[in-house]
């Protein structure tokens, strides 16, 4: 009796060993998620701001992205990122990615998640199952990338230049000068205008947005949004930038004048929008932030840390 109670118990340990993790299911249409890299976690909300859940990491994940119907996490020292499904919270598959990932992107026309490597200096495109399919050398440390007729443009964070790949086949296209320290991109409805936060180097701080001629990477303009304007999102005609070094909200037209600011949050890294309300991550106070036209409407408690933010409309 007592060899079959400790066989049982060895199969029992076995099957929870090969089961992976799982988390509690997201059945929530539209939600908005606060991805936590201090204490590794994503808390989700749904667009009122009611909190649904809480995932509580099991490894050093650094970001996510959604890709389809799954949550991709991934971590700068991880040699894979994992995607789970938001329906079950069961584990989907794997992207063998090896360490020094910066950035998870997918684009939804191409069907394509793009994955950028700090270590390797290259850009990587996965299908939806995980499968590798193409590769490129870009510049030094790529990070920030946006899919945009077709095209792929990466900033490469250490160095000045940005790099434009052909979104299917990753082959390079065009780079044009940027600054260093570049972060964010944005291409404003019905513009053809590529806009380029950052934070700026050493001793001087950027303190504004650039404007570029997306074909040429001429220089067309800058918006002056200090201190630090490092993340975009739009919604309709109106853009909406995060100044972390200011703690600030700036609103704009696709033309660029100023229709408000608002000083929100702690340290602030992350800017989305679900229906009418925009949503900002203060990453020093912990705190997911709801702004309507221009004011402070809730404040939502999360765990520490929170970097990135997640949307998925209704």
């Amino acid at each position: 009796m007592r060899k079959q109670l400790l066989l049982l118990l060895m199969v029992s340990l076995v099957l929870v060993g090969c089961s992976g993790q799982k988390y509690e299911p997201v059945t929530e249409k539209a939600f908005v998620a606060t991805v936590n890299i201090l204490e590794p976690s994503l808390s989700f909300f749904s667009a009122t701001g009611e909190p649904l859940t809480t995932w509580q990491l099991d490894k050093a994940y650094t970001g996510a992205t959604l890709v389809g119907d799954n949550v991709v996490l991934y971590g700068f020292g991880l040699d894979r990122a994992v995607a789970y499904a938001l329906a079950t919270g069961e584990k989907q598959y794997e992207l063998k990615t090896g360490t020094g990932v910066t950035n998870v992107y997918y684009d939804d026309e191409q069907a394509l998640t793009y994955v950028a490597n700090g270590e390797t200096n290259r850009i990587h495109s996965y299908s939806l199952t995980g499968e590798p399919l193409k590769q490129a050398q870009v510049g030094n440390y790529p990070m920030s990338m946006l899919v945009h007729d077709g095209e792929l443009y990466s900033i490469n964070y250490k160095d000045t230049v940005l790099t434009v790949l052909d979104a299917k086949q990753l082959t390079k296209k065009r780079q044009f000068t940027i600054d260093k320290s570049a972060n964010g991109l944005l291409v404003p409805h019905n513009t053809t205008e590529l806009w380029v936060g950052g934070h700026g180097e050493g001793a001087k701080p950027n303190t504004d947005v650039k404007r570029y001629d997306l074909q040429t990477g001429e220089l067309l303009g800058k918006l002056p949004m200090p201190l630090m304007p490092i993340e975009f999102t739009q919604r309709n005609n109106e853009v909406y930038v995060v100044s972390h070094g200011r703690n600030t909200v700036y609103a704009v037209t696709t033309d660029g004048t100023p229709i408000w600011k608002q000083d929100v949050g702690a340290n602030p890294f992350a800017i989305a929008t679900l229906g009418e309300t925009i949503f900002v991550a203060g990453y020093d106070d912990h705190t997911l932030y709801a702004i309507e036209d221009g004011t402070i409407t809730k404040a939502l408690d999360v765990q520490k840390g929170p970097f990135k933010l997640l949307v998925r409309e209704d």
